[in-house]
């Protein structure tokens, strides 16, 4: 009994300590993209704080529709696994199609055709086993027809069908298909294909960013606001319609930027958000990566203010305005994807990072907020473990001495038995023992004339 339930206990012990394992992959998805444009080295990438890392971006031929990764990008794709799986053994890569500078018209065509999209389809799948990746993830941002939209519904299906074919025949785990898409699910014209999302995506990645950009915008703006009490073009808004349109939160992973946009102020006393501005600053289109940032502001000074009507960090040297997520806007928005009951986050992209400041911060936030309330359930359930356990010992040591004292008595029993009969024995030593069957035949039967009296042990017979 002891024995059993010590094995039982030390098996829950062990199920309790995945906790701190993969199964927290498989409930909250922390990602983020490394680009090859980037120049970062993989071996570089501290993968222990991601769940999933996605390598960023294989191609389209345009004229046979198929996937391929560029000559220049193939060692590194080719790699890419294997190098962030020596920090992160559990980590999990996908490989992405396309990006912001893909060619769109390719793709149009491509989702346009059952044949082009089964060229597609199969080589992306014989792509992602051949470099070892565990899912993939289409990043047409450019889509925006109704024909591309509704082509578009169609691949999904088709691509999870082929998933499934592939991974039965080949006995492996089924590739993980994902998509970025707009932060909110209706654009001016057209709307993502919803029914088809739901079914058939694992996830999609919400790029929750750039609302606003010096090149267009003549003012400076939270391009990443959380929130907006003056306009509908905000995260949070986004995540709302998204959820609204049908796609279950626990699809949705929040996009968060890793960089911020630089506009030049029209008057550089009026540098609140909203301010004059006359286009972008530092860089040819304002965009600037944190890295870049946080060295700006350790070269030239600056006081950085957070907002929290928007949930955004800004400051301003002279001129220049810069808007960007600091620390404390990245803790928020995780705060908020899981108060959401979002399925994570995912990060544009990784390389921006300043000694792993924002990824770290991210990650820090979701041990908070959800390490916390699965270790108290930890605590209760072996605190249950430990009682159930000294309630079997105890219910084990009782069983034990009620069939000790059991033993006891019956041994005395037949002790005393065996003593009351060698005592009659030793009293009576020449008694004459007779058998049932004799005293049967005597009395012929018991007969009732044979029947003497009653005595105290019963009838008496001659």
């Amino acid at each position: 009994m002891i024995s059993r339930s010590a094995i039982a206990l030390v098996l829950f012990e062990l199920l309790l300590c995945q906790e701190f394992q993969p199964l927290e992959a498989q409930t909250w998805v922390q990602a983020g993209y490394w680009y090859s444009g980037s120049g970062f080295p993989i071996s570089d990438l501290n993968s222990a704080l991601y769940t999933h890392l996605i390598c960023a971006f294989s191609e389209i031929n345009s004229s046979t529709y198929e996937l391929f990764v560029s000559p220049d990008d193939e060692q590194s794709f080719s790699s890419f696994t294997s190098t962030v799986k020596h920090k992160n053994p559990s980590i999990t890569t996908l490989l992405s199609i396309a990006g912001g500078n893909s060619n769109h018209t390719a793709l149009s065509l491509m989702v346009s055709k059952a044949s082009s999209r089964k060229s597609f389809i199969q080589s992306s799948i014989g792509i992602a086993r051949l470099y070892g990746f565990q899912g993939l993830d289409l990043s047409w941002v450019s889509a925006n027809t109704s024909s591309d939209m509704s082509n578009m519904g169609r691949l999904f299906e088709e691509w999870r069908e082929a998933a499934k074919s592939e991974a039965a025949n080949s006995s492996t785990q089924e590739l993980i298909l994902t998509a970025s898409v707009h932060f909110r699910p209706g654009l001016d014209f057209t709307s993502y294909p919803v029914e088809s999302i739901r079914s058939n995506l694992n996830w999609v990645h919400v790029l929750a960013y750039d609302y606003y950009m010096p090149q267009w915008a003549n003012f400076t703006a939270a391009h990443a606001a959380l929130y907006d009490p003056s306009s509908s073009v905000n995260t949070d808004n986004g995540i709302k319609q998204w959820i609204g349109s049908g796609v279950t939160a626990s699809k949705l992973v929040l996009g968060l930027p890793f960089y911020g946009y630089a506009w030049n102020l029209r008057n550089p006393k009026d540098n609140a958000i909203g301010a004059s501005a006359t286009g972008p600053a530092i860089t040819e289109d304002g965009a600037i990566n944190y890295k870049d940032i946080k060295a700006y502001i350790q070269r030239y000074g600056g006081r950085i203010t957070y907002n929290a009507t928007y949930v955004v960090n800004y400051f301003s040297i002279g001129s220049t305005w810069i808007g960007f997520d600091d620390v404390e806007v990245v803790k928020m928005k995780v705060s908020y994807a899981r108060e959401k009951k979002l399925l994570g986050y995912v990060v544009w992209e990784v390389p921006y990072d300043d000694n792993w400041i924002l990824s770290s911060a991210a990650a820090e936030q979701v041990d908070q907020n959800g390490h916390h309330s699965r270790r108290l359930l930890v605590i209760i359930l072996i605190t249950t473990a430990m009682s159930v356990l000294l309630l079997s010992i105890l219910i084990y040591y009782l069983r034990r001495r009620f069939y000790k004292s059991t033993g006891v008595i019956n041994a005395s029993r037949d002790s005393l038995n065996k003593d009351a009969l060698g005592l009659f024995r030793s009293n009576a030593p020449d008694l004459q023992v007779f058998s049932f069957s004799d005293i049967e035949y005597a009395t012929d039967r018991f007969s009732i004339e044979n029947k003497l009296g009653e005595g105290g042990y019963g009838p008496v017979y001659k």
